[in-house]
């Protein structure tokens, strides 16, 4: 039945061609060490990504820096290829581990739209939002963050309080993830309680990447429905990749660590397992304590 829902999903809202956001030309580029407390009971042991922000004239693309290349590698394979990964020659049905982060995020502040694409499988999803409308109370405080003089600002959005630093000089009104609206770039933010931070790592000139998707063919769906084939697939991911392809034929189960490795077969079953009680019993404190 799972299956069934899932390929009916795609055929009544798979777009062709369809861009997530304007493909343009970066300006600059922004890497930032992402901190999350996930879980309240081991604050010591925050999950970290480095996250890169790609910044256009108009437009932003918010992306795990290393994930990403596993991303563009998967969509350049042939039509006909495995959709994220081969062993020896059979199509591997990869399953993360809770916590990385696998979406991209497109914001375009002029339209004041957010969209979010992700990966189940061999399928591409879009879901678009309106951007959050976060009410910045801005001081005259500043500070120095690399070579930019830097405003700091308050504001709320989902159930935290967050400190941004944004720099004038560079007047694009975009951040990491999903915090914008200032009439600056956000070098830095973090919430009250330091348990999401975005840490300013690095900035450089950049033209040499793009603010569009690296996913070609995405089925534009809403947030309910992608959640429905997202447990569908974490239920069963071989079987899903199976009913995607029109095929019985074997794919290997995989399980990717929050480091990048990747396990197969039975020791891949066990962590997805051990991956599925940790998210029950550890994942206490999600980034979003409310909607808006």
């Amino acid at each position: 039945m799972k299956k069934f829902f899932l390929s009916a999903l795609i055929l009544l809202f798979v777009i062709s061609g369809i861009s997530a956001q304007e493909r343009e030309t970066s300006v600059v580029c922004i890497i930032y060490d992402a901190v999350h407390v996930s879980d309240t009971n081991n604050r010591d042991k925050p999950f970290k990504e480095e996250m890169l922000l790609v910044v256009g004239p108009n437009y932003s693309k918010y992306v795990n820096n290393a994930n990403r290349a596993a991303v563009k590698k998967a969509t350049q394979a042939p039509p006909s290829g495995a959709p994220m990964r081969v062993a020896v020659g059979m199509p591997m049905a990869v399953v993360s581990a809770y916590g990385i982060t696998s979406t991209e995020l497109f914001q375009d502040p002029a339209r004041k739209k957010l969209s979010v694409t992700a990966t189940l499988g061999k399928h591409d999803y879009l879901m678009e939002y309106d951007l959050p409308k976060i009410k910045w109370q801005v001081s005259t405080d500043t500070r120095q963050i690399d070579a930019y003089t830097c405003q700091r600002a308050t504001g709320v959005y989902a159930g935290r309080t967050y400190t941004a630093w944004f720099a004038p000089g560079l007047s694009f009104s975009t951040g990491p993830w999903k915090l914008s609206g200032l009439p600056g770039l956000i070098l830095e933010a973090e919430d009250e309680k330091q348990e999401v931070r975005f840490l300013f790592k690095s900035i450089v000139k950049d033209s040499t990447e793009h603010t569009g998707s690296e996913r070609k063919r995405l089925a534009k769906v809403s947030e309910s429905a992608f959640k429905r084939a997202e447990e569908a697939y974490f239920q069963d991911p071989v079987g899903t990749m199976q009913s995607q392809l029109s095929t019985d034929a074997p794919i290997t189960l995989a399980y990717r660590d929050n480091s990048g490795k990747f396990s197969t077969g039975a020791e891949a079953a066990q962590l997805i397992e051990e991956n599925k009680k940790k998210k029950q019993t550890s994942f206490n404190n999600p980034m979003e304590r409310t909607r808006k």
